[in-house]
């Protein structure tokens, strides 16, 4: 790939002037990539409580060494904005009561900061079998501000389920558009 962009570099300032075609060069332009990350959840059996909390796993995403992104990369630092564009989430291999309905969050953590995002109340064995795919909604401006400064974020799952025992995965699936402005030094 960086082959390639030797060539065209060399093409362009054959045709143009050489700070014409860093001027082309430099434009900012996006990248949309989607990451999954599975979240695994298992709540023991509790026979006092109806509902029992949990919290899953951490998921974890560095921009900088995301495949779509990175071949577009002279430099982490040509990453200039990172904006998350959809959070989607389904669960799968629920294993256990088939009456436990879940509610909670998503929390995604980016540095010191975190913002919690509600999940839709549903029954998992149903949501499983119906292959039941759901949309985060929310203002994620700030998240979005935070990951453009340090381009890594965190995410996990807190919450309860009733009708215990249970386990599941919760399936998270992250559309983010990375805005880039290369630097012509870098090529």
């Amino acid at each position: 790939m960086k082959t390639l962009k030797y060539i065209w570099v060399f093409i362009v300032c054959i045709c143009f002037s050489c700070e014409e075609a860093e001027e082309l060069f430099e434009e900012e332009f996006d990248v949309e990539t989607t990451f999954i990350t599975e979240l695994e959840i298992n709540v023991p059996n509790d026979a006092s409580q109806d509902a029992v909390d949990f919290q899953s796993n951490l998921g974890f995403w560095d921009f900088r060494n995301d495949p779509n992104v990175v071949e577009y990369l002279g430099s982490p630092d040509e990453i200039t904005k990172i904006e998350i564009t959809e959070v989607r989430y389904f669960y799968k291999n629920v294993v256990g009561n088939n009456d436990a309905n879940v509610v909670g969050q998503i929390v995604i953590v980016v540095g010191q900061g975190f913002d919690s995002y509600d999940t839709v109340q549903t029954n998992l064995s149903q949501a499983d079998n119906n292959n039941t795919l759901f949309f985060l909604s929310g203002d994620f401006s700030n998240t979005n501000q935070a990951l453009t400064e340090l381009n890594a974020i965190g995410f996990y799952y807190e919450g309860s389920v009733s009708d215990n025992p249970v386990s599941f995965i919760t399936d998270v699936s992250i559309t983010a558009k990375v805005t880039i402005k290369p630097d012509i030094d870098n090529l």
